[in-house]
């Protein structure tokens, strides 16, 4: 292709003067530049589509699982496998939680709390005794 000036030298006016190659460069350039932020924004909002896709995953998988969702802010859902992982996890703890039965600290209904003999006033023990007691 033959060389096109777009504008000439004109010492008066102070005008630069460009081929239609620096101009086809400088647009190029700017394409460039463009084409890379238009990129960026996409991958950005993509990997946030994928963040809330997990979520929801995570939640239905919750629900499946019978897991409380309040748990859910608690997950990791970097990843698939993070997430899986996190929910066994969980799962795992609660159902070793609901398989113990539960400690009671101090006066326990139905349960006979027995006094030792020895700290017992000689007249405390005949009225445990009159009154049925431990």
């Amino acid at each position: 292709m033959d060389e096109i000036k777009t504008t000439t030298s004109n010492p008066e006016t102070g005008e630069k003067t460009f081929t239609q190659e620096q101009v086809n460069a400088i647009i190029g350039e700017r394409l460039a530049k463009e084409k890379t932020k238009a990129d960026a924004t996409l991958a950005e909002r993509e990997q946030q589509i994928a963040q809330r896709e997990l979520l929801l995953e995570a939640k239905e998988k919750m629900n499946e699982m019978d897991l409380p969702v309040e748990l859910l802010d608690a997950l990791n859902v970097s990843s698939k496998e993070a997430m899986e992982k996190s929910l066994n996890t969980v799962k795992a703890v609660l159902d070793k939680r609901k398989a113990a039965p539960p400690k009671f600290v101090g006066f326990q209904p139905g349960v006979a709390t027995a006094m030792p003999q020895e700290r017992m006033a000689s007249g405390d023990l005949e009225i445990r005794q009159a009154m049925r007691l431990p």
